[in-house]
Order: structure tokens, then sequence, then C-alpha cells
């Protein structure tokens, strides 16, 4: 979903910037756009973005007012920050996103565009999630399609069966299982400080490489330890093989306080 966004210091507006729509199909949009913000305006969780509201005057539909976030993006936090970061402030972020993933999973909500941008760090470095439950909207609401997105800058986190080509009449919609897929990429992210499938420049080269089933190439420097690999591969296998939002926050929380009181961490 294309979204614009203007900032105060205490407040981020987000005003949705869709497709030319007659009067009643417009009416229709907004009418589910407003049902799945009644949805997110209803979610308590320290790693949640609050949705304190919405607001007119910002385009056709509806805005979006959520709280400010100092550090800006996971992604951008990464480039700014990442060399100060140790391993244990990594898994605190990581720990951030799977129990915020966790939550959202608990409440039947998926998150459907879980990426670097869409991950946010407040002034204390902690990480929320933002923007989940709208990627449903995209077909239907934007006019636009999961590829479409895929080169607009989040391919390098989307499950590769959202990528598929789908069946005449098929709609391609996010999972729980996708947003695993996209947690590994995540945790990918953390580690390394550059998102997966870095070795290619263009989105378009990404694409290519997903739909030949290659994998992001396992960085050497900085390394990533086998345990820590072998989950996020566990997190790209097959849909249906992945972990639950459980068995990941279960993993990344056993994991930091192993880090934290410097024991080694079960095989």
């Amino acid at each position: 979903m294309h979204m614009e966004q203007e900032w105060s210091h205490y407040r981020t507006v987000k005003s949705v910037r869709g497709q030319a729509l007659d009067e009643e199909d417009a009416k229709k949009k907004s009418r589910r756009f407003r049902r799945e913000l009644k949805v997110w305006s209803r979610l308590r969780h320290d790693n949640i973005v609050p949705l304190y509201g919405t607001v007119s005057g910002f385009g056709r539909f509806i805005a979006l007012v959520c709280p400010w976030y100092d550090n800006g993006s996971l992604s951008s936090y990464l480039e700014s920050h990442g060399e100060t970061l140790s391993i244990i402030n990594r898994f605190q972020l990581l720990s951030d996103v799977s129990a915020g993933l966790q939550y959202l999973h608990s409440c039947s909500v998926v998150h459907g565009d879980l990426t670097g941008s869409n991950v946010l760090i407040s002034s204390n470095g902690r990480a929320c999630l933002s923007d989940f439950g709208l990627s449903v909207l995209v077909v239907d609401f934007v006019g636009t399609s999961y590829f479409t997105s895929a080169l607009n800058g989040t391919v390098r986190w989307i499950a590769p069966e959202l990528l598929a080509i789908p069946e005449e009449g098929e709609i391609m919609i996010p999972t729980s299982n996708s947003d695993i897929y996209s947690f590994g990429c995540i945790f990918f992210q953390v580690l390394t400080g550059k998102p997966p499938y870095s070795e290619f420049k263009r989105d378009a080269q990404v694409v290519v490489a997903i739909s030949l089933g290659t994998k992001p190439l396992r960085p050497e420097f900085p390394a990533i330890i086998d345990h820590y690999w072998n989950f996020i591969l566990d997190c790209w296998s097959i849909k249906d093989c992945r972990p639950s939002s459980q068995q990941v926050a279960e993993y990344i929380k056993d994991q930091l306080y192993h880090l934290q009181h410097d024991t080694p961490s079960p095989d």
C-alpha cells in the first residue's frame, strides 16, 4: 500500500494515495479501510505502534495518526547505529519484533508487510511494528499487486509464495507463514546490518533470484554462526514447514537470555 507521511515532533500522519475511483467504489474502499483500522486501534502491546486516530484533509481517504519514533525505521537505525550495536542490542531488537509479531498472530492479525521500513525504533532503542494488516488491501484498494510492491523496495522481505503466478481468479494474500519468512529476513538484517540479497543492487534481480529458488548468500563478514543461520533457514523453508510466531519468540528470548548471562545456548 502506498502511503505518504507528514511529521510533527510528536505525531506521524500517514495518508493513502490510491488509484482513481468512482464515488461508489471509493465509499466501499473507505468502509473497508475503516474496518481494518478498527482492528489496529484495539491492539495494545509494547512492541506495536499504537493508532491514535484518524484525520481528514490529507487526501481523498482518511489519514492515520500515530506516534513519532525518534530513531526512524529499523533499516535507517541499523545504518546509523550498526557499528555501536552489540550482539545483545541486536537480539533485544529481535526480541521486540518477535514479541510484537507473536501478539499480532495471537489476535488473528497478519502483518503482511514486515520489512525494515515497517519496524520503528523508539528513543530508547526499542522496536515496534507498524502498518500491519493493511497490505491485504493492496490489490483491491490501491490497484497494485505484491509483484508491483516487490519492485517498490519490499521484495527482499517478501515470502516467495506471494510472488508466485496466481491461478485464474486467485488473489495472493499474506499469511502468518509468510510473516515468518519475513521475520527470517529481519533476523538476517539485524545480524548483518544489511537486507537480504544485498549482493543484488536491483530489486528486479532479487525477483529473478527468488523465482529460481535462490536463497540470500550467507555473509562471511559479519559472520552468522551456524545456530542462528539454521534458524533463519527454518524461517525461509517452504511455508508449511516454518516455525510459528510463538516458537520464533521463544527461540529469540532464549538466545537473548543466554547472551545476557554469558552462557552457551543449547543446540
